[in-house]
């Protein structure tokens, strides 16, 4: 999900107005929005994504009923694909050919000093 975020420290642009800059800000938001929009045509309950998701889609995922899980580690990742049923996936462009995985339920627990995610009736 932050692939096709613009990153402010890796990119120049020269523009002569600050509402150039806006269009710039709007065209991101509205690329964002249409990844969500595919996400979304799964009808998923949760999103599991391994690296960071911004405010933005993560507020779109949000307001849609979507649990967000972002930063899962790779091995983690394969194996909750195992244990569900899932494919992985990393583009969203057909929901009718892909498998999505499911559980009973979803909690954050405690270990020790840890938060976790236990799925539960896999």
């Amino acid at each position: 999900m932050d692939a096709d975020k613009v990153k402010i420290l890796g990119s120049k642009v020269k523009v002569d107005s600050i509402m150039k800059v806006a269009e710039i800000e709007d065209a991101e938001k509205a690329k964002m929005k249409r990844k969500v929009d595919k996400i979304l045509a799964y009808k998923p309950d949760v999103f599991i994504n391994r690296q960071l998701i911004y405010n933005y889609p993560e507020q779109l995922l949000a307001d849609a009923g979507v649990m967000v899980i972002e930063h899962a580690d790779f091995d983690g990742v394969e194996r909750l694909s195992a244990v569900l049923g899932a494919e992985m996936l990393s583009t969203f462009d057909d929901p009718t050919a892909d498998v999505l995985g499911s559980c009973a339920g979803i909690e954050e627990i405690m270990i020790g000093e840890d938060k976790v995610i236990k799925f539960a009736g896999c």
